[in-house]
């Protein structure tokens, strides 16, 4: 078998033993590997109704299929569970260094259970698998801990680490993993799941080789896509300036179709935070916990987050395994902080979260928030988004006074929003009660139906406005892991071009109506599901979503795949595993007694009420409509979202259900 290892490593750490599954090539070419392979063995494993922090609930790190094969944009890792802030499949993407290892060590993943009685870290490398104590790193932040780590297995192979701080050690619902000094698989509560195991960290130093089928039809590939993306690069007089202006034409009611390679420049010279001024005019960008519109963050705030003056600490660029575009980058903590060193870039999200969000324009704030959270593991967007949340509820007086102490906490006032989040960090005082999320915090104010609380099934929703790109809005409710936006959207399906190489998938003019992408209509269905299945295919491969925006033409990921599997599948063939995963993450759900239909974002999302200035003023669209129609070009019911029986029929998966569902589905 190529690319894979053929092999899972299952962790107890109550026992202290492993366990190691092999598994037949037929095997992977159902599920392949990364979140495929997680959903196959998770719903088998997890049982109903377990306890997300409890020892029945597994923690599964995955490598992609197409890691190490030489396949660029291929080295991102997952990690799935149960997630103890949706109650339903969680899951979280991160880049870094830890991919590639896990397969070094032998494993195309590493899956823990149970709860180890004392803290402990897993260690790997090619004399095997060991847990060492880790009593001495409890309490550490989780920077500071993969630092000493890095020290204390420095050898001939520098080890991959990923480790939890102590947001996760305090069982934050909204905490993450970190891995190579803050690139971070934050979403879904994955580091609370780490740290109710008392597992601080994973140290992999494997050396076993990854095999490749054709290694020169791959490298062919490789070779074409970092030429095309090596010379994606903006004029030298293009500056941070002058994104507000390109913003602005992507908000325009004409939606006008553009080469993926034009976005590779940006993140070539930016990263994500090209979008910190632009998507703020063209209504991308939420403000006041999405309330209001661009005039309350008018040009002089907003010019205060310019990218420009975020790139002028950077010391230097930052690359992910088996990257060609090299979108992060380190920057100077400088007189941000009294500690000063180093740091990682925070991304656009965290901007948006720490920025318009809270109506703060304090950019030496931000990055010090993004420390808060990288170093404690609270995962941005949720953490700003809740404290939007906070926000609100302080204006309504849904906060008791005496909850808040001295605390100010106002909109714009970034001190008392360093506090706050401190406290949220450290679960102190009122940070305690909002240490777990919008959701979590709505139910013990006794205000779980407010409006203003802006949640998908319990999942803050990712730094863009579905009323600007409505496929978004279908992503964050129908999506079994809800909230997310790198899963489908109407701009990544026109810069992917699908329907070049998938024969279903709707063909998209050079130009068309924005309200097009609004309406509740099949085609757009299709567009939602095509691009939600693809990005699975991504996620089995441990693929990029920067290189998938290049295009299909750009970044070919089936002929990758082909090419470093020996497989002969079609285009059609991969979306098919795609809906498979898709189906699987579904059926998890159901499992644990999750109702689709209650992952919806709110109506204030889907423009009820209107915003009333700005691009989006008066932008509604009908989302129950949409993803009702989206289930159905899934295969799954449209009025329930249970997957239908041909479906799972043609996806082979009967077999399956009458296993998990003996009263069915």
């Amino acid at each position: 078998m190529y690319g894979c290892m053929g092999r899972i490593l299952f962790v107890d750490l109550e026992k202290g033993d492993f366990r190691e599954l092999q598994l037949p090539e037929e095997f992977y070419r159902d599920f392949a590997g990364g979140i495929g392979l997680a959903a196959r063995i998770l719903i088998d494993e997890i049982p109903a109704g377990a306890d997300p922090l409890g020892p029945d609930n597994l923690l599964a790190f995955m490598s992609g299929a197409l890691t190490g094969t030489g396949a660029l944009m291929t080295g991102r890792w997952m990690v799935a569970c149960k997630s103890p802030l949706t109650g339903g499949w969680g899951e979280a993407n991160c880049g870094g260094t830890l991919s590639p290892a896990i397969k070094r060590c032998g494993y195309d993943g590493i899956i823990f259970r149970g709860l180890s009685p004392s803290p402990v870290l897993f260690f790997c490398d090619d004399a095997g698998p060991r847990l060492k104590s880790a009593q001495d790193l409890w309490g550490k932040d989780a920077i500071k801990t993969e630092e000493e780590l890095a020290v204390r297995y420095a050898g001939k192979i520098k080890p991959a680490i990923a480790t939890i701080g102590y947001a996760a050690e305090k069982l934050s619902l909204i905490s993450g993993i970190s891995n190579d000094g803050g690139r971070y698989a934050a979403r879904s509560g994955v580091g609370a799941v780490m740290g109710s195991k008392h597992l601080k960290a994973l140290v992999l130093a494997g050396s076993k080789k990854i095999s490749c089928a054709d290694p020169a039809q791959v490298a062919a590939l490789s070779k074409k896509f970092a030429s095309k993306a090596g010379k994606a690069n903006l004029p030298s007089f293009i500056k941070g300036k002058h994104l507000a202006f390109a913003g602005a034409m992507i908000g325009m009611p004409l939606v006008v179709r553009i080469n993926g390679l034009m976005g590779t420049a940006f993140f070539r010279r930016w990263g994500t935070i090209y979008n910190n001024t632009g998507g703020v005019v063209n209504g991308d960008t939420p403000i006041g916990n999405w309330a209001l519109g661009p005039s309350s963050f008018p040009k002089g705030k907003r010019e205060k987050l310019n990218p420009d003056g975020v790139i002028a600490r950077e010391t230097k660029k930052y690359r992910c395994y088996s990257c060609a575009i090299g979108c992060g980058g380190i920057c100077d903590m400088g007189d941000f902080t009294s500690k000063g060193g180093h740091t990682h870039k925070p991304e656009y999200e965290t901007h948006a979260a720490f920025g318009p969000l809270l109506l703060n324009d304090d950019l030496s704030s931000i990055f010090r928030c993004n420390d808060i959270c990288n170093r404690s593991g609270l995962d941005t967007i949720s953490a700003g988004s809740t404290i939007a949340f906070a926000l609100e509820c302080k204006e309504r007086k849904a906060i008791p006074a005496d909850l808040l102490g001295d605390i100010k906490l106002a909109w714009g006032d970034s001190a008392s929003i360093e506090d706050f989040l401190g406290l949220m960090a450290r679960r102190e005082g009122v940070g305690a009660l909002f240490a777990d999320g919008t959701r979590e915090a709505a139910k013990r104010l006794g205000i779980a139906d407010a409006e203003y609380a802006v949640h998908a099934g319990g999942q803050e929703p990712g730094m863009h406005d579905p009323r600007l790109d409505p496929h978004l809005g279908v992503a964050f409710s129908a999506d079994p892991t809800p909230g997310r936006h790198t899963i489908s959207a109407g701009l990544y399906y026109n810069l992917i071009c699908l329907w070049k190489e998938v024969s279903w998938a709707p063909a998209v003019p050079l130009a068309y109506p924005r309200s097009r992408e609004a309406a509740a209509t099949e085609e757009e269905a299709l567009k939602s599901v095509a691009g939600s299945l693809y990005k699975q295919v991504a996620d089995m491969a441990g693929g990029c979503l920067f290189a998938m925006l290049t295009g299909i033409d750009t970044w070919n990921l089936f002929s990758f795949f082909n090419a470093a599997t020996g497989w002969s599948l079609s285009p059609d063939d991969y979306m098919e595993m795609g809906r498979r995963s898709q189906t699987l993450r579904q059926l998890f759900n159901i499992k644990q007694g999750i109702d689709p239909r209650a992952n919806m974002i709110p109506a204030r999302l889907c423009g009820d009420p209107p915003l009333n200035d700005g691009p989006l003023k008066g932008k509604h669209f009908p989302l129950a409509e949409k993803v009702a129609l989206h289930w159905k070009a899934m295969g799954w019911n449209q009025a329930t979202g249970i997957p239908e029986a041909e479906t799972l029929a043609r996806l082979g998966l009967e077999d399956l259900v009458t296993k998990q569902f003996p009263k069915g589905l």
